[in-house]
């Protein structure tokens, strides 16, 4: 039951074009301002590295994440109940955690082809080790491990697609720029961004951007060790899971 769950999803996604545009388009741009930026001959090389490895790369692997997480789930999810989609899984044999088992890894398919474009489009730009593209791809990976059930949270927050969709974009600008902006403007102040981390423990990417800045070469210590990062991203991982449980609402 779960693998056809996977497939079934995978099936409705790959014949979404729009959907695929919409999730890559941020990352997209980002790749062509790196590109001419990178042929600006009035920035120098760390400049350089900084706003393309520490700027544009973490900021499009952040989006794409967010992006695959909150369409992928939630407005899928808010629009299955609207068609009554649960009402006939409802009648069947398919437990609960066989349907979100089997999304989560169709999910976790179309975040995984996403990022590995990614990080090759920018690797011809930038240098990009395959043991850095792995790293990055692991603590992505457990990222959106963890922020996977609040999709069950959310989507029986709203009506339909639509509002979802409208509710969710700016929840992501600010989860997305309060990480990166902060990173930036501290940084061009001369300060280490590492010292303001603590005003955004609340912000769940903010584990992600601080090990991305890492792996990339741009911080020579992590704020916290990767250890610690995945042991409070399991505890998210069971605290919505838990809350999601008891709050989907899977009927119209």
């Amino acid at each position: 039951m779960t693998l056809m769950i996977t497939k079934i999803y995978l099936k409705e996604t790959l014949r979404n074009y729009g959907a695929f545009i919409g999730i890559l388009l941020p990352a997209i741009m980002f790749f062509v301002v790196s590109i001419f930026v990178k042929n600006a001959a009035s920035i120098g090389s760390e400049t350089l590295d900084f706003m393309i490895r520490g700027q544009f790369l973490t900021s499009s692997i952040l989006f794409t994440i967010l992006s695959v997480v909150f369409s992928g789930g939630t407005v899928y999810l808010t629009d299955k109940r609207n068609e009554r989609v649960f009402e006939w899984l409802d009648k069947t044999n398919i437990k609960y955690y066989e349907y979100f088992v089997g999304l989560g890894i169709g999910i976790l398919i179309i975040l995984n082809v996403f990022l590995i474009i990614i990080l090759l489009a920018f690797s011809t730009i930038t240098t990009l080790e395959l043991i850095d593209m792995g790293h990055i791809l692991l603590i992505s990976n457990f990222t959106f491990f963890a922020l996977y059930p609040i999709n069950y949270l959310l989507s029986s927050l709203f009506p339909n697609g639509k509002t979802a969709t409208s509710m969710l974009v700016p929840l992501m600008l600010i989860l997305l720029f309060s990480v990166t902006m902060t990173d930036l403007f501290v940084s061009l102040s001369g300060n280490d961004p590492q010292n303001y981390y603590k005003f955004l423990i609340w912000n769940p990417m903010l584990f992600l951007n601080d090990t991305l800045q890492h792996i990339l070469g741009l911080t020579e210590t992590p704020w916290m060790e990767l250890t610690s990062y995945l042991v409070i991203l399991l505890a998210l991982f069971m605290l919505l899971f838990i809350i999601s449980k008891r709050t989907f609402r899977y009927l119209k």
